[in-house]
């Protein structure tokens, strides 16, 4: 987790990207200012329930939530993306996106498993994996994500879904070999979900998303063509 003075430079970037001055917490003031806007539908980013249990609490993160409802303690880190800082954040295991004050775009990936370092009589650790227990989410994608209403696949070893969940939250799902090895992974393969409430954010992001969205909205009983 990041220390106190990361922590303050957090509060300090995520209030700037939102265009609210913020001491700690957001000033009175913008609160009620933000309030006047006109409210956009939001909805939980995918698992946030399973987090907040995970860490004891009930902070909860939605998209199209302005940024600075976001407790700073989540934030792990601020990358740099596409030459830009401020307005992506890696929490937990979720990275999000927050172009303009709000939170748009949500990705979180699920391997079986991860790094880890066991002791050895080497002075450099050596690498290994050990399961990763929140690869059990992909169990509950239905559910979470809503079921598939399309696919294709892109290459021989790369598969793409598209998800709507009756909160009518959009995700496209990359499906692709195990990142790291271990005694399933042939079976196991990894995903990537990325997941947003507006095309616009989503297709910027995921190219291959409207084209997907588009056969989703076909009528009921048509079949949807993919790319085998």
């Amino acid at each position: 987790m990041i220390g106190f003075r990361n922590a303050t430079i957090a509060v300090a970037i995520l209030a700037a990207a939102a265009g609210l001055a913020a001491s700690g917490v957001v000033a009175t003031g913008a609160a009620q200012a933000q309030s006047k806007k006109a409210a956009k539908p939001t909805a939980l980013v995918p698992f946030e329930a399973e987090r907040a249990k995970e860490r004891g609490d009930r902070n909860l993160i939605r998209l199209n939530d302005d940024i600075t409802r976001m407790s700073a303690s989540r934030v792990v880190e601020l990358p740099v993306v596409d030459g830009r800082m401020g307005d992506h954040a890696r929490l937990e295991d979720v990275e999000i996106f927050f172009p303009f004050g709000s939170i748009v775009l949500a990705t979180a990936e699920f391997h079986k498993y991860r790094p880890a370092l066991v002791a050895s009589a080497a002075v450099t650790p050596v690498p290994d994996v050990s399961a990763d227990p929140r690869y059990d989410r992909v169990k509950s994608f239905d559910h979470q994500l809503g079921k598939v209403c399309a696919s294709e696949k892109l290459n021989e070893h790369h598969r793409v879904e598209m998800r709507i969940s009756p909160e009518r939250v959009l995700s496209l799902v990359h499906i692709t070999p195990a990142k790291h090895q271990g005694p399933t992974a042939s079976d196991n393969p990894s995903y990537k979900v990325v997941s947003a409430l507006e095309m616009r954010f989503l297709s910027f992001k995921e190219p291959d998303a409207e084209r997907l969205y588009r056969q989703c909205q076909r009528p009921a009983g048509t079949k949807l063509s993919q790319k085998d």
